[in-house]
């Protein structure tokens, strides 16, 4: 399950309710809807809805917007309020509970943000394709002598963990927290996707991947090129971006072939200029050049699975060697193309046989340069 909580809002409930009963365009396909809970006096609204009549909607809305005009009367303040709360509760695809299950997911959920008996509140459920979810419109104003507020500080850590309570009681699977993503909000519509493929967003992934590089950076008292390699390891590749004096002015991160910059990611923490000033990931300007050549390594955590094979390449005049570090698959791939090289440079009968290791070789490793050991002239003089 994820919990969101919608920016909250001053004025008339008027938007949000009809928005939950379907009376507006939603951004994603509903196929039914379905009226959870309420405590308002106002009758359901839903079968008048049903039958093409927003009366009862407007009823409700008229409810919720009263206790706000009963306050201003009460209570001799210019303090401007944001009564209108929003949130929702998702469940992953394949996942369902009852309406007397949700009834109870969203009153332990009120409950805990710290609602209670004398704030209004109704909430909904949208069945989504192949997923539910229930919106839960509620009033922070409590209706009682003081009209004090639901106060919000901290609300977004208690939604986490009463959503997560919420999960362990009806037995769902567990949603990523959030916290992972350093506080970066997840839109609506990075939400409903991120349910449809079952993971967090592209970029909630990206920054868990790289909060935790940071971390593991600093428990070592590492530096940049530290966090490059435990980046690698994840699979997240660095690019840089330079100035006239040849030094780093911006980062991008690139995984899975997307490529995203870090001030995207998070401006506050994730610049070249943040990383270094603020999150401790130390950099010695001298070291650029190593630190580009440690960048443009994609292939070190791949080699440590690949093996060394020898090959000998020979004609009835001529022998050479060559040594790989590389899955057996690329290296058959290779031989193949080397082959067709060489004959096409020095003339056919050309076969490639594997070989015991030799002094004398040429060292091959997929994205890197050609280095040849030991000064080796090319061809030796086949047997």
């Amino acid at each position: 399950m994820i919990g969101k909580i919608f920016p909250k809002s001053s004025g008339s409930f008027k938007g949000r309710i009809r928005y939950i009963f379907g009376c507006t365009k939603h951004d994603h396909e509903i196929t039914g809807i379905l009226t959870i809970d309420s405590n308002c006096l106002s009758p359901d609204p839903l079968p008048g809805i049903l039958a093409g009549c927003e009366d009862d909607v407007l009823e409700m809305v008229k409810e919720f917007d009263s206790v706000e005009m009963m306050r201003r009367m009460t209570i001799d303040s210019e303090k401007a309020i944001k009564p209108v709360f929003h949130a929702m509760l998702s469940l992953r695809p394949g996942e369902s509970l009852t309406p007397s299950q949700w009834r109870s997911a969203v009153r332990k959920y009120l409950n805990d943000l710290g609602f209670d008996e004398t704030n209004q509140y109704v909430a909904v459920m949208h069945q989504d394709k192949d997923h539910q979810h229930v919106h839960i419109v509620a009033n922070r104003i409590h209706l009682d002598d003081n009209f004090s507020m639901v106060k919000d500080s901290n609300e977004r850590a208690v939604s986490m963990d009463s959503v997560s309570e919420i999960e362990d009681r009806f037995g769902l699977s567990k949603a990523p927290r959030p916290k992972d993503t350093w506080g970066v909000s997840i839109t609506h519509a990075e939400l409903q996707a991120s349910l449809k493929d079952d993971e967090l967003p592209f970029k909630h992934r990206m920054i868990a991947k790289i909060a935790g590089a940071i971390e593991a950076t600093n428990a070592v008292d590492g530096d940049m090129f530290t966090f490059t390699r435990l980046l690698r390891k994840q699979k997240v590749f660095i690019h840089l971006t330079l100035n006239e004096e040849g030094q780093p002015k911006g980062i991008s991160f690139e995984f899975d072939g997307k490529h995203i910059s870090g001030r995207q990611l998070k401006r506050s923490r994730l610049t070249w200029h943040k990383l270094i000033t603020q999150e401790g990931i130390q950099y010695d300007p001298e070291t650029i050049h190593e630190l580009q050549e440690e960048i443009a390594r994609r292939d070190s955590e791949e080699q440590k699975r690949a093996r060394i094979y020898f090959f000998e390449f020979s004609n009835r005049s001529k022998r050479l060697y060559i040594r790989f570090t590389a899955k057996q698959i690329e290296v058959f791939k290779l031989i193949e193309e080397i082959l067709a090289i060489i004959d096409k440079i020095f003339g056919g009968g050309f076969k490639a046989k594997e070989s015991k290791p030799v002094r004398h070789y040429i060292d091959f490793i997929p994205g890197r340069p050609l280095i040849i050991e030991n000064e080796l002239d090319l061809f030796e003089p086949g047997a």
